[in-house]
């Protein structure tokens, strides 16, 4: 992946995939937008992009302009953002006609649907989906042969049921998609170095996926496991057909580099949230 600074606006930064052609793909950093400018607010800047949906709440209106620069920088309509309602599940929403008409209906004024999942897929054309993290697993599909993507968002819930399976059967259904013909783009999360999680955690991917699951963990004596989501997620998307060498991962992970991204683990709900998008003209 490569890591852009914006032409149209120089202080804005985000990540683009190198596996895809003639598809528009963004992780956002925290870095280029319009949040965080008072003493209070610190922790939000500045490319925050977490929406309540609320006027009340913090940052409110710098969110809607940080989502207007990303769109603005790709040449899209800010009502051509699809987005959703996140609740860590493995629930996929297909965008058609009938969604982007009747979802003008949120405080920003583009597409937020308003049933919970955590991924989208579409084969239209000039629209943008939408996840947003801060450690969990971006990640995006393209298949180029018939015009479809994916937006996914693969916290420990989506990953253990398999959210990135799901998606691609999903594409397939729909839009006639072959899994080989997927690329795949695994974005910016918190990696196996910063992900420790407790022994219950371990045994519950353990019972349900075998003593293969062992190889995306790192256990050593005295200490907790440390789990790799983005590898786990990996390995999913090949048993659902995806090619190995189409899918290309990020090295960076969310909790280690603080002047490019927010994380929940490191900064618990006192920080920001960054999006991926993807989109076809």
């Amino acid at each position: 992946m490569t890591l852009i600074n914006d032409k149209t606006f120089p202080t804005l930064q985000y990540l683009t995939s190198d596996n895809m052609h003639g598809v528009t793909t963004i992780f956002s950093t925290r870095n280029g937008g319009f949040s965080g400018q008072t003493p209070e607010t610190e922790h939000l800047r500045s490319m925050n992009l977490l929406l309540r949906f609320s006027p009340d709440e913090e940052d409110y209106d710098n969110v809607g302009k940080n989502y207007e620069a990303i769109m603005s920088s790709q040449g899209f309509d800010f009502k051509s953002l699809v987005t959703l309602r996140q609740r860590h599940t493995n629930n996929v929403i297909a965008v058609d006609e009938y969604v982007i008409k009747s979802n003008h209906n949120n405080p920003f004024g583009f597409n937020r649907l308003p049933e919970t999942a955590d991924a989208l897929v579409t084969n239209i054309k000039d629209i943008l989906l939408s996840v947003r993290t801060a450690d969990c697993v971006p990640i995006l599909l393209y298949d180029s042969r018939n015009e479809a993507i994916g937006a996914i968002h693969a916290g420990w819930r989506g990953t253990f049921t398999q959210i990135g399976t799901k998606t691609v059967e999903r594409m397939t259904e729909l839009y006639g998609t072959k899994p080989a013909d997927i690329k795949a783009a695994i974005g910016p999360a918190i990696d196996v170095c910063c992900y420790e999680v407790d022994d219950i955690f371990y045994e519950n991917f353990r019972m349900q996926y075998g003593k293969e699951i062992d190889n995306y963990f790192t256990i050593s004596p005295g200490n907790k496991p440390h789990c790799d989501l983005k590898k786990i997620n990996k390995s999913f998307l090949i048993e659902a057909g995806v090619l190995a060498s189409n899918i290309e991962v990020s090295d960076l992970c969310t909790m280690c580099n603080p002047e490019l991204f927010y994380s929940h683990r490191r900064s618990g709900n006192k920080r920001g949230t960054m999006a991926s998008f993807i989109g076809m003209k």
